[in-house]
């Protein structure tokens, strides 16, 4: 007997996209992006039908935990039992009820009912309509939202959907803040309740909220100006003669609408890179001169190797490592773009002669494999996929880059970590045990940056962040750890 094939959707709108995205992601782990570049290029679908794909993809994604609670507080099926297609139809629609002003309700359900239909599922139809008319039927509508507005805060009955408008309930439906802090801040902002269980033990709710919210942003698209080839005046010009409007950021400037960087006036002439401004700090920090000798541990795709290159004026060398070919030539295809010629490349097996060869490196910069808690924002599916024994074992991943540094340092280099990561474990503790077992080195300075979508009230012993830094940005940490000799 011929097996039947599981239901599925054809890709003919936004919306059979986004369902199947996330189905690719529950069933195989596939990524976002990757699911979307697929997508796209078997449909016809105008640009505003793509960018509605990808709103509904990764916003669904974003908010998998919140869309989730909803589903079981409005479903007598477990949702594990859910037919796994009509799992993700509900949790679009969910999304659109929630997140999207501009969707009428009425073409939110009869589009998610239709999807049933066109995947055969007919039967399963009145089960979506009958939920997402349930939970439809307990939303009280939009509110305005200001961060400083505490009795709205932590309300059980609203869940924030941008950093300054809300969708507010009729009733209390999250889980108290203050007597069940973890499971609140998982459900109201879809986080993983273990890390949010161990995020509390050193933020505070506050503190939390704001991280939360950053990590739910559209980040905005930032573009570092190649000193070799312009000036950061030089590249707005550009973008503003193409009738792109963008903002000045230190080492670059801030698109203020998304765009494809591939398509955009001056990047098949190498005249920008797409960099975070948190990002576009490292480098900086490290302040490399040119003539040094530079080693970039962990490179690609070649960020930051690029921008040390070109704070150096493209003169000295920089030994840009990682750990397979296909990851070093994204960093050469990166350099031969901006114009760089100083930075050769190599494996981990080659380093240890390399550096023998010219008695060590004037400087290192380690941007270590971390948990990107730091960047969730971007890296949407990583708090689904990350957990607490991850974190553990990219720690000692860390510290045995850290160690294998500081034995190619010349006498006072300079060692330059880096993470993407807000987690205790991977920034100071991690500096803290090094540094206890490494007499020699002697720690400068360290910074840590917490992700924000830049609304950020401060305390008041903590001071406000610069002008620089009011739009969204990543987070990150440095240390910058001098060798004694």
């Amino acid at each position: 007997m011929k097996q039947k094939s599981p239901p599925a959707l054809q890709n003919r709108s936004a919306r059979d996209i986004a369902v199947n995205c996330l189905l690719d992601f529950e069933k195989c782990q596939m990524l976002i992006q990757d699911s979307l570049d697929i997508a796209f290029k078997s449909t016809s679908l105008k640009d505003a039908d793509k960018r509605l794909a990808a709103e509904l993809a990764w916003g669904s994604c974003r908010r998998l935990i919140t869309l989730d609670f909803l589903l079981t507080r409005h479903s007598n099926r477990p949702i594990a039992k859910i037919d796994p297609l009509v799992r993700q139809i509900l949790r679009v629609g969910l999304y659109q009820l929630l997140f999207l002003e501009r969707t009428p309700d009425f073409a939110v359900l009869s589009e998610s009912v239709q999807q049933c239909k066109s995947a055969r599922l007919l039967s399963a139809g009145g089960f979506v309509n009958a939920i997402l008319r349930s939970v439809q039927s307990h939303i009280k509508g939009p509110v305005k939202f200001s961060p400083d507005e505490m009795t709205k805060r932590f309300s059980r009955s609203i869940i924030r959907t941008t950093n300054d408008a809300a969708i507010q309930f009729k009733t209390e439906i999250l889980p108290h803040p203050c007597k069940k802090s973890a499971k609140y801040f998982s459900v109201a902002f879809g986080y993983p309740r273990w890390l949010m269980e161990r995020w509390l033990k050193y933020f505070s709710m506050d503190q939390l909220a704001e991280i939360c919210s950053a990590g739910n942003t559209r980040p905005s698209l930032n573009l570092r100006a190649n000193r070799l080839r312009c000036t950061v005046e030089q590249l707005q010009n550009r973008l503003n003669e193409a009738g792109l409007t963008s903002e000045k950021i230190p080492h670059g400037v801030q698109l203020n609408a998304p765009a494809a960087p591939d398509h955009l006036p001056g990047f098949q002439q190498g005249w920008f890179s797409i960099q975070d401004s948190t990002a576009m700090t490292v480098a900086p920090t490290l302040a490399p001169q040119p003539g040094q000798r530079i080693l970039d541990l962990c490179a690609a795709p070649g960020g930051k190797t690029t921008h040390l290159a070109e704070l150096m004026d493209n003169r000295g060398q920089i030994v840009a490592c990682d750990v397979n070919h296909q990851k070093l030539n994204l960093v050469r295809q990166n350099c031969d773009r901006l114009g760089i010629s100083i930075v050769k490349t190599c494996l981990p097996e080659q380093l240890q002669t390399i550096s023998q060869q010219d008695n060590g490196f004037d400087a290192i910069l380690i941007d270590t494999p971390c948990s990107n808690t730091a960047v969730l924002a971007r890296r949407v599916e990583v708090r689904h996929r990350l957990n607490p024994i991850d974190i553990k074992n990219l720690r000692k991943i860390q510290m045995e880059l850290l160690i294998k540094a500081s034995t190619m340092l010349r006498p006072n280099g300079l060692l330059l970590y880096s993470t993407c990561s807000i987690d205790n474990a991977e920034n100071e503790l991690l500096v803290q045990d090094f540094l206890s077992e490494n007499a020699l080195f002697k720690l400068e300075e360290q910074s840590l940056t917490f992700p924000s979508a830049g609304h950020f009230t401060p305390s008041a012993d903590e001071p406000a962040p610069p002008a620089s830094q009011l739009g969204y940005h990543d987070g990150g940490f440095t240390a910058k750890l001098r060798l004694n000799s």
